[in-house]
């Protein structure tokens, strides 16, 4: 779709998008663990805000970001096959019936129980990343060993902040600027977010995260 219809619909507030597309009541990652233990083993991380915060003071979240290996999305169908999986692409909607195959460019997947209940899980399925690396969509030449990309916290496994940070400077809504202010990055973590925002284009969003560092050290 046309891009600037893509953006209209980034820039919808939730109430406008609940209209639109109908409301959110958001699975916590624990919810979804539970769902995937007696399945095929499915390859998974939570992304978004949620990871962004990790270590931080919590927000309120609209949705719950779940992070799919693409290769695993045949045993995710398996494991959801009581739910509805609806492509979400370029800011459409479209059902994905079993058998029928997933559109090529879609990337994203929401999911909810039938149409009398809410959207309960965002999904974003990585075409890009290995099992051995993350590697950034947008620049394939961003990348970090799974090791250093991501954490098990409380059996759940995140990414790193300052991976989903990362993800969230293109948006640059004030959800996403809130999160960057309150993330909690060790020295190496903002050190490589900082550069990479520099490398990327990201002037401001590096200044921030560099002030940010200094706020930290000075106990603000």
């Amino acid at each position: 779709m046309p891009r600037d219809f893509r953006q209209a619909v980034n820039d919808l507030d939730k109430e406008r998008l609940q209209l639109l597309y109908g409301r959110w009541d958001p699975l916590e990652p624990a919810a979804f663990a539970a769902l995937t233990t007696a399945s095929p083993p499915v390859r998974w991380h939570v992304a978004g805000g949620r990871a962004a915060r990790v270590g931080a003071e919590p927000r309120h979240h609209d949705d719950t970001d779940i992070a799919i290996a693409m290769a695993d999305l045949r045993r995710l169908r398996l494991a959801f096959a009581d739910w509805h999986l609806w492509e979400a692409n370029d800011g459409a909607l479209r059902p994905l019936l079993p058998g029928v195959p997933l559109t090529e460019t879609c990337e994203q997947l929401w999911a909810r129980r039938d149409a009398d209940h809410p959207w309960q899980l965002d999904l974003l399925l990585d075409r890009a990343s290995s099992e051995t690396e993350w590697i950034f969509k947008r620049d394939h030449s961003v990348r970090l060993p799974w090791d250093q990309a991501a954490q098990t916290v409380a059996g759940i496994r995140y990414l790193r902040p300052e991976i989903a940070l990362l993800h969230k400077a293109r948006l640059d809504r004030p959800k996403d600027r809130a999160d960057l202010a309150a993330a909690r990055l060790d020295p190496v973590g903002r050190a490589w977010l900082v550069a990479t925002l520099e490398r990327l284009g990201h002037d401001d969003w590096a200044r921030r995260a560099r002030d940010g560092e200094r706020g930290a050290a000075s106990g603000g």
